[in-house]
């Protein structure tokens, strides 16, 4: 990350800290376990993360499944990108939307339409992974945060020691308040062993790998 780029993760941070103001309104209330659990089907979002591998190009995927968290992992070529937030709301701004932003906003998807920026359409299918965390990790070649209070990026200064260069791995601690780690273990490993002809309908996909521990 260069100055550059750093400069403007700071001004994403102030800009989403403001946002999250709005779901602690009494007139809010609701707002934010609405989106969180737009997908009635347990552990929906293993096909999000299937899906925006595949949208990245990524010819492989891992899974890492243990009772204190989901690891996800693949080796795409399309990494995360960010850009200022007041490019979001500008009429005349014609770019796309950067991955950050995207991923940390709600209904806001990349603009643009090109297959490299497909990452974007992460951002409301993303939010049912907070039914089992509070506190999603995402490490990058460029770009190592996390994100709390569902729209809120915090960077960090270290790196997932599994993690190669070149490939992108989400980390999901099981923090979930009111969901214990026992019940998100099953459920997510419920949903994996369920996987049926996972790779069929992706078009990069060719192995996905999975390893959890009973």
């Amino acid at each position: 990350m260069n100055n550059q780029e750093r400069k403007i993760f700071e001004e994403l941070v102030r800009d989403r800290k403001d946002s999250s103001k709005t779901f602690k309104k009494k007139s809010m209330r609701g707002v934010e376990e609405d989106v969180v659990q737009k997908y009635s089907e347990k552990a929906h979002f293993i096909y999000e993360l299937l899906q925006n591998a595949d949208d990245c190009n990524a010819s492989e995927v891992h899974f890492e499944l243990t009772h204190e968290g989901l690891r996800f992992w693949h080796n795409g070529s399309v990494h995360f990108s960010i850009i200022s937030p007041t490019l979001e709301n500008d009429e005349n701004y014609t770019g796309p939307n950067g991955h950050i932003n995207a991923i940390v906003a709600i209904g806001n998807s990349a603009k643009g339409g090109t297959k490299e920026f497909k990452i974007g359409k992460f951002g409301v299918g993303f939010k049912a992974v907070f039914q089992y965390t509070s506190t999603p990790y995402i490490y990058d070649d460029n770009f190592c945060f996390y994100i709390k209070d569902l729209i809120v990026p915090v960077m960090l200064d270290f790196d997932d020691d599994k993690r190669m260069q070149g490939d992108t791995l989400f980390y999901f601690p099981f923090n979930k308040e009111g969901m214990s780690a026992e019940q998100a273990y099953n459920e997510i490993s419920e949903k994996l062993q369920s996987l049926q002809f996972p790779l069929l309908f992706l078009n990069h996909l060719k192995n996905l790998y999975w390893l959890w521990m009973d």
